[in-house]
């Protein structure tokens, strides 16, 4: 819309004042024989009619309107009614009217022109030239109040002059887009290809139509339709550009930003694609440098101010981060994704009450939306309020199921409150969305010997068996002894020997928790305590192990 919205400024009141100072009889109206008594009486004097326009003219040229203007109101009465359908005379005065701004009176003096030389073209041009400026105006004042509505009521009594402008047409063409009435600017696009065949704008505005109507199955013909037209086109550039980040094909994605930039380098969609895309590219001096530029042209864009946090907080500068989000919502302060960044960068400055506090903002702007409750179930958990958390996890796979973290985080807690029920079926979901994953059958089994009911354990432990291929791999074996209630003597020394660290301390806290269920409590312990001797706590079960660690009587 900013772009038509441009166009209005071009129809200022400018005008050069061109009258030539001959005349014809045709130019003039004054028969050839009356022109030695061509005479203009004006209050200071009296002049031929030639020195009374070039008087007139002089003002004008020397900046001095008003004066130029008020030339014709010393006019006598008589002079005025001799002279008062001399085109010569009456043209300039007319020309004068416009460039002060007084269209209504200057399209007065053409129309009454008009009567006289209705067919002279340069008062048409002029007619037509008024009459625009004045629509212009007007449309431009209901566009400042921000009523789309209203500006196209302006149409409704558009004067028949101008029903066939392009330029004109193009706008309320935009303004039905903007307004949601797409059959009726489709019906306007084809009113302006009968105008101007072909114009890349009206282009523009049928993929807006086909965006808005999220005709998908159509867009990409049109945009290579406008980019063929017109190689370097910005809106279609970008437009590619957006479709490829999509795809996180972000080097193609670069590219059509960079034509996008080449026709119009202030473009800040552009800027911001650009930036964006040097962003997820890892080129942050350049992604830093477009943004900026962005700002220079726009400091109100709050999308470049997220992105250059963004930025500070991939090189760990987390207080540079904050500030610039903050500058962010200053500008947008109900911004999802804002306060949920800002949230994260106070997290990691050790400030959990605000971030708590940007996280719960984040809920009550999109309560249905479940990123928010994670986060801040993460920081009640840091802290120890693991109430809370669990009730943030709860609230995460209530509005997203697939999300199997949370079910994995539910059941950590569960298993902490001995709550073997919960707990079982929150591993037993988290298997469902993740099958590579051997903690969560290993999990699920335990949890049904702990309830007692150690038919259910065999036949769950059982069913995941019979699916496992390869049934010489540390994890098959460790579900076999689990499914077996035996064997598992020999398991110390394989996982020994397992080389990832990670791994290892895993398999370990599996072998506590066989003799937690099968053997000793102090031999149980033991292999906890190998767990954090690894120190390694990358994996959920090494909290697991800390609080069997802490529980562990101190007899044991």
């Amino acid at each position: 819309m900013k772009k038509f919205l441009s166009a209005i400024s071009i129809f200022t009141a400018a005008v050069t004042l061109t009258v030539s100072c001959g005349s014809t009889q045709q130019e003039s109206g004054q028969p050839a024989e009356d022109r030695a008594e061509e005479v203009v009486s004006v209050e200071n004097g009296v002049f031929s009619k030639e020195e009374f326009i070039a008087r007139v003219k002089n003002m004008a040229k020397s900046g001095d309107y008003s004066g130029a203007l008020a030339e014709y109101d010393e006019l006598s009465g008589s002079t005025k009614k001799k002279y008062a359908s001399d085109l010569d005379m009456f043209m300039l005065k007319a020309q004068l009217l416009q460039v002060t701004g007084r269209l209504e009176d200057a399209k007065s003096q053409v129309d009454s022109l008009l009567k006289s030389y209705p067919k002279n073209e340069e008062l048409k041009k002029m007619s037509f030239s008024i009459r625009k400026t004045l629509f212009m105006e007007k449309l431009s004042t209901e566009l400042e109040k921000g009523s789309d509505e209203s500006a196209l009521a302006l149409y409704e009594g558009l004067d028949e002059q101008l029903k066939d402008d392009f330029s004109i047409n193009l706008i309320k063409a935009s303004l039905l887009v903007g307004a949601g009435k797409y059959d009726d600017a489709e019906k306007e696009c084809d009113h302006l290809d009968s105008i101007q065949e072909g114009s890349v704008d009206v282009l523009e505005i049928r993929l807006a139509i086909m965006d808005r109507k999220g005709d998908s199955k159509n867009r990409n013909a049109m945009l290579q339709k406008i980019i063929k037209k017109d190689p370097y086109n910005a809106p279609a550039n970008i437009a590619l550009g957006q479709s490829s980040a999509i795809k996180k094909q972000y080097g193609s994605a670069k590219q059509y930003y960079l034509k996008a930039l080449a026709k119009e380098p202030q473009n800040e969609d552009a800027l911001f694609g650009l930036g964006q895309m040097e962003y997820y590219l890892e080129n942050d001096a350049a992604s830093e440098r477009n943004l900026n530029k962005l700002l220079e042209i726009n400091p109100q864009n709050s999308m470049a101010y997220s992105y250059l946090g963004k930025i500070a907080y991939a090189n760990d500068k987390y207080l540079i981060a904050l500030n610039y989000v903050q500058k962010a919502l200053e500008i947008e302060p109900d911004n999802y994704d804002y306060n949920l960044d800002c949230g994260m960068y106070q997290r990691y400055m050790g400030r959990f009450s605000d971030a708590e506090k940007s996280w719960t903002k984040c809920i009550e702007l999109q309560p249905d939306y479940f990123l928010a409750y994670v986060y801040r179930a993460g920081i009640y958990d840091e802290q120890d309020k693991l109430d809370k958390a669990l009730e943030d996890y709860r609230m995460c796979v209530k509005l997203n199921p697939d999300y199997y973290y949370a079910y994995e985080s539910i059941g950590v807690l569960e298993l902490h409150n001995k709550n073997w029920k919960a707990a079982g079926e929150a591993f037993f979901e988290a298997r469902k969305r993740n099958l590579n994953n051997i903690s969560y059958p290993l999990l699920v089994t335990y949890c049904y010997y702990k309830l007692g009911d150690k038919k259910q354990a065999k036949k769950y432990s059982n069913d995941i068996l019979r699916k496992m291929g390869n049934i010489n791999s540390i994890d098959y074996k460790m579900l076999r002894v689990y499914h077996d209630e035996n064997g598992y003597q020999n398991l110390p020394q394989q996982v020994a020997g397992i080389s990832n660290l990670n791994d290892r301390a895993k398999m370990y806290f599996y072998i506590g928790l066989l003799y937690d269920m099968f053997g000793s409590k102090s031999a149980a312990n033991e292999y906890y305590a190998k767990v954090l001797e690894l120190n390694s706590p990358m994996f959920f079960e090494y909290r697991l192990a800390e609080w069997a660690v802490k529980e562990a009587p101190a007899d044991e």
